[in-house]
């Protein structure tokens, strides 16, 4: 795997984590639509006959499932930001862990430290060969 896979696995596992949190708050509402319906009413309907109990378990299973995807990332996270601790460039440094640890934007990043777009690419463009480096003495 290259330096830059390496490094969006963490936007993959955020955004995966954001979907399921998504997922999740649905579900709860669902909990919510169900609770509320009168349960002695008789509904005809095809497929499960305890759709409370269904939508429970889909919750704890998803919550289960963001839970370890959280786990995922921390540890991800961690030995990222040891392996940009690495880089010698404070600069490049920097841009790297704006990037790939705290998820900035782009342009964000380039406001916050007063660079132009396009020095930050070619900032991030270094950090990635900088990064490169270490990455590869590690493997």
């Amino acid at each position: 795997m290259g330096i830059k896979q390496y490094l969006k696995q963490a936007f993959t596992i955020d955004r995966l984590i954001k979907a399921k949190k998504i997922r999740i708050q649905y579900l709860r509402d669902q909990l919510e639509m169900l609770n509320s319906l009168n349960m002695n009413t008789k509904v005809q309907a095809n497929g499960s006959k305890d759709r409370l109990g269904d939508t429970v378990a889909m919750l704890v299973d998803t919550i289960a499932d963001v839970e370890k995807d959280i786990a995922k990332l921390v540890q991800l996270q961690r030995d990222m930001s040891d392996l940009i601790a690495n880089v010698e460039r404070g600069d490049l440094r920097l841009v790297l862990y704006e990037r790939y640890i705290n998820f900035k934007k782009w342009e964000d990043i380039a406001v916050d430290n007063n660079y132009s777009l396009d020095n930050i690419f070619k900032l991030h463009g270094r950090a990635l060969q900088a990064i490169e480096k270490v990455y590869s003495k590690l493997q």
